[in-house]
């Protein structure tokens, strides 16, 4: 420690640069996993926030503690640099200097990138302006690259193929709603099976994981449980889970009833024959949600000067705005017909908002569905003109989807974490020994350190990545998103077997893909989904290449040497 006392600015830095890193994987990667849930409905930002801050730091902190980074001990041959550890820790510094800076730049632009290609190519690119392209492990690099192209088609393909499956035999089926829920044991016990199994062998820190638990039992456990927790829904949950969607569906007609009567009174609308019928207007669907879940009818005046605009110029138009007693409302076009402060005193108190309030409202508390059609034109008429399923049906798909949410939040946590922060734990690890080692599980306090930066990464800027993954590619209900997220946990977790290093955000970006091909290639922002393909493959040139110059320019620079 003594000879690497010098570098105590490189891990003063290297913690503040790792805290920074974490917000941005919180910011990215996390928030990818729930994008699907958040604009289906299925749970609101405040709440995926929460949920990733229990499930998130609890996986990184219990499950992460012991593991063997896949990135520090197998991209680059690390006994090459046995007798320079002070090179390490300043290449991990680089590299994770470089990675925040373009990790930052994508999450700011709402591209779904992988962190941990991004480290990647940093890592590689610092290896390879110090020792040459022979210290990189080419065997290991390859393959990496190859699941890069073969994980989105494969979780594209059991996602859309699920999805098509529950489309045609459930949701346009004579009763949805009984079918949807005989189907939830089946789901249940698949995605409750595999990411248990994905806990069990890509998570917990065991290195004879395999031994311990040998695959020829460990699956059929795991695919018990899941079959026993179908069995607790058939008798136990599914019955109170009836009553509530029943009663909410419920609710939501009232208030379309309701709506349309107080459309009849409001002064400038003339077009009142919509019936309310099919969960919406004929004429567009106008009964959309909240972020906080809740209905809010919203009809458009005719008569305005934009006349029959069509459907994707709806944010343009004249509107007003009904919401449901005891709820939120929401205004679904940049004009209102009616200011409740003129006639209410109270609330024009109450709109005078704290700061919190007003920080919390361009953060965690934003309404990013209006603000997704607003953004995109595209995503306007997709959503506009996607089929909608049975309500009732669609609500029992909410209770899945959360679920399998939590687990994927837990089993991200428990392994990629790890894996993403790897540069800080080594630059503290060199640093606290002063020699480098092969194999050096993350300690405990980096994981609570990391694992507090991504949960407030996902709080505080979680709501960009969420915007164009959750919307803006295609349309999603609960239905969709939970088919999207069962393609993309089954491709990982067969990965994972398989000893297959594949991204998590791009088997969701594959899976939500596919599922809105189902709909029809209209139904894909092409453009933006080649937007999002190409940055993958230059984030990781520009990382690497980055990164080569920043250590470069750190380790080559000429310096003085003083005299003793």
């Amino acid at each position: 420690m003594a000879v690497l006392a010098e570098y105590l600015w490189i891990a003063v830095c290297g913690g503040i640069f790792g805290f920074m890193y974490g917000f941005l994987i919180g910011a990215n990667d996390v928030a990818n996993a729930f994008a699907t849930s958040v604009s289906s409905k299925s749970i609101t930002l405040k709440q995926a926030v929460l949920i990733a801050s229990i499930c998130e730091f609890s996986g990184a902190f219990f499950l992460g503690a012991s593991v063997t980074s896949t990135v520090r001990s197998k991209i680059f041959d690390i006994d090459l640099y046995e007798d320079e550890p002070d090179v390490v820790m300043l290449g991990m510094f680089t590299s994770l200097l470089s990675a925040n800076l373009w990790l930052f730049i994508a999450t700011h632009f709402g591209i779904p990138v992988s962190t941990t290609h991004d480290v990647v190519g940093c890592i590689m690119g610092f290896s390879i302006a110090c020792k040459g392209f022979s210290s990189i492990n080419w065997g290991v690099a390859v393959k990496i690259f190859i699941s890069w192209l073969t994980s989105p088609l494969v979780a594209g393909i059991v996602a859309g193929c699920f999805f098509a499956l529950v489309k045609y035999f459930v949701m346009r089926a004579r009763n949805p709603f009984q079918r949807a829920y005989y189907l939830f044991p089946i789901v249940l016990t698949i995605g409750i099976g595999v990411d248990l199994a994905y806990v069990l062998y890509k998570g917990v820190a065991i290195v004879d994981v395999e031994e311990k638990f040998p695959p020829s039992w460990g699956i059929p456990v795991c695919i018990g449980c899941g079959a026993f927790c179908g069995l607790l829904w058939i008798f136990i949950f599914g019955p109170f889970a009836k009553k509530r969607v029943d009663a909410r569906v419920a609710n939501r007609r009232a208030a379309r009833v309701a709506a349309l009567a107080e459309l009849e009174k409001a002064d400038g609308v003339t077009n009142t024959q919509d019936k309310v019928e099919d969960g919406g207007f004929d004429d567009f669907r106008s009964f959309v949600y909240s972020e906080s879940a809740k209905p809010v009818v919203v009809a458009h005046v005719s008569g305005t000067e934009e006349g029959d605009a069509a459907a994707e110029d709806v944010p343009a138009r004249k509107s007003v705005t009904i919401a449901v007693p005891n709820g939120d409302s929401t205004n679904g076009g940049e004009e209102s017909t009616a200011d409740p402060s003129e006639d209410d005193p109270q609330t024009a108190t109450q709109s005078r908002k704290s700061l919190v309030n007003r920080f919390a409202a361009n953060t965690w508390d934003q309404d990013l569905h209006t603000q997704s059609m607003r953004e995109s034109k595209r995503a306007q008429q997709i959503w506009a003109q996607e089929e909608q399923f049975d309500e009732n049906a669609e609500g029992l798909f909410t209770f899945i989807q959360v679920f399998t949410a939590s687990l994927n939040s837990f089993a991200h946590g428990a392994n990629d974490v790890a894996n993403t922060i790897a540069p800080m734990s080594a630059i503290m690890d060199i640093y606290k020994t002063g020699e480098v080692s092969s194999k050096t599980g993350v300690q405990k306090w980096v994981l609570a350190y990391g694992g507090s930066a991504i949960v407030i990464g996902l709080l505080l800027y979680g709501y960009r990545v969420m915007k164009s993954l959750g919307y803006k590619l295609t349309m999603l209900s609960p239905s969709r998103g939970s088919s999207a997220e069962l393609g993309a946990s089954l491709t990982v977790v067969t990965a994972s077997f398989l000893g297959i290093p594949v991204s998590t955000t791009q088997c969701i970006v594959g899976a939500v893909t596919a599922v809105g091909l189902v709909g029809g290639r209209q139904s894909v922002d092409w453009f933006f989904l080649l937007k999002i393909c190409g940055s993958w493959a230059a984030l990781f040139f520009i990382a690497c290449t980055f990164s080569a110059g920043v250590f470069s320019f750190a380790f080559y620079s000429p310096s003085q040497v003083l005299p003793a």
